[in-house]
């Protein structure tokens, strides 16, 4: 088959006139490079039972399937598919990202201190369990300067404790909401990863 950057274009209109022969032939070109960038992306994967291989074929699929349906009509050479499939792949991979941490976030509820078992409480008021829970705190609150020197990440925690909302955080910070869940989330990362 022709390997210049052409041969690229002409299979694109021939997939847009429904040859499948042309998506095997764009399969075989990209395949590799998508794979590529894509497992580079996903690296910090941990479920064992979707790869970026998985990712890929699915943003194959669904990219030609778009393209067969005439989803895109301007569709017309190499770069414009490599962005296409590209954007498809991180499309899914954050994604994937969103729905397993949904499915690992805790569930914290605030019990009235009467429910707290009493030693807790009362070892809790010794001078050492303070200094103790302090210096736990430090480390935790130095991870996030480590993380971030410019001290927000620090600033978002102390705000989040405080009771703060996402958006009152936001606003005081300048920033917008969903960057306040991001670094939000990002924070409980760290210091779950501080805890295992």
């Amino acid at each position: 088959m022709n390997q210049d950057p052409g041969s690229i274009t002409q299979w694109v209109k021939l997939l847009q006139a429904g040859e499948r022969d042309a998506a095997r032939q764009i399969w075989n070109r990209f395949y590799p490079k998508l794979l590529k960038t894509a497992s580079k992306h996903f690296r910090k994967n941990s479920d064992p039972a979707t790869s970026g291989e998985d990712i890929v074929q699915s943003s194959f699929r669904n990219v030609f399937q778009g393209v067969m349906d005439g989803k895109y009509p301007r569709l017309a050479n190499r770069d414009e598919l490599w962005k296409l499939l590209f954007v498809s792949a991180i499309h899914r991979i954050r994604s994937h990202y969103r729905a397993q941490n949904a499915q690992k976030r805790p569930v914290y509820t605030r019990e009235p201190l009467e429910t707290l078992d009493e030693a807790l409480l009362i070892e809790l008021k010794n001078p050492e369990a303070l200094a103790d829970l302090s210096d736990y705190m430090e480390y935790l609150f130095g991870r996030l300067d480590q993380e971030d020197p410019s001290g927000q990440l620090r600033q978002i925690a102390c705000m989040h404790f405080d009771g703060h909302s996402s958006a009152l955080i936001g606003k005081t910070l300048r920033q917008r909401k969903y960057k306040d869940l991001q670094k939000i989330q990002w924070i409980r990362i760290l210091w779950e990863e501080c805890y295992h």
